[in-house]
């Protein structure tokens, strides 16, 4: 019985290890707050034309006062818009417990942008990421988002 579960514990570290590498992983930290109009901006040089899944990881503190997260991204080629989408994310659990992996007071969430999304070939791409957050009821975002300290983009 220990002999199996030692074997699956180390079958389980192999396979785990053995993620694709990214082919482009960077982040953007931000000063204590992201300011509404500081766009999150990763440039990515020209890739061959291949399909690939866009995360985008968000990095926060206790000190982020809302249980989601609305984000604008876009993905450019030049001044071409190739996508642009409005997400929403869930960032704490029903009880107030943050979601994502990390210790004490930072947390980090890997957040699905887009699944199996074709690279046009050998094109230099823009993405840019910026918060929508707002107050319910109120029709302006918020400024400066606190407890936000980092956004990253990986494909």
């Amino acid at each position: 019985m220990l002999k199996s579960l030692i074997q699956l514990i180390i079958l389980f570290l192999f396979t785990s290890s053995c993620e694709d590498p990214k082919l482009f992983m960077e982040y953007r930290n931000f000063a204590d707050r992201w300011a509404v109009n500081d766009k999150a901006v990763f440039n990515i040089n020209s890739i061959s034309k291949q399909e690939v899944n866009l995360f985008i990881y968000v990095r926060n503190d206790y000190r982020y006062p809302f249980s989601n997260l609305f984000l604008i991204a876009s993905l450019k080629e030049g001044n071409n818009l190739v996508a642009r989408d409005t997400l929403e994310y869930t960032m704490s659990d029903e009880k107030g417990a943050w979601l994502g992996s990390g210790f004490l007071e930072l947390k980090e969430s890997r957040l699905w942008w887009k699944e199996n999304f074709e690279i046009p070939d050998k094109k230099n791409l823009t993405a840019e990421i910026e918060h929508a957050v707002r107050f319910n009821g109120a029709e302006d975002g918020i400024d400066d988002l606190e407890g936000i300290v980092g956004v990253g983009l990986a494909l």
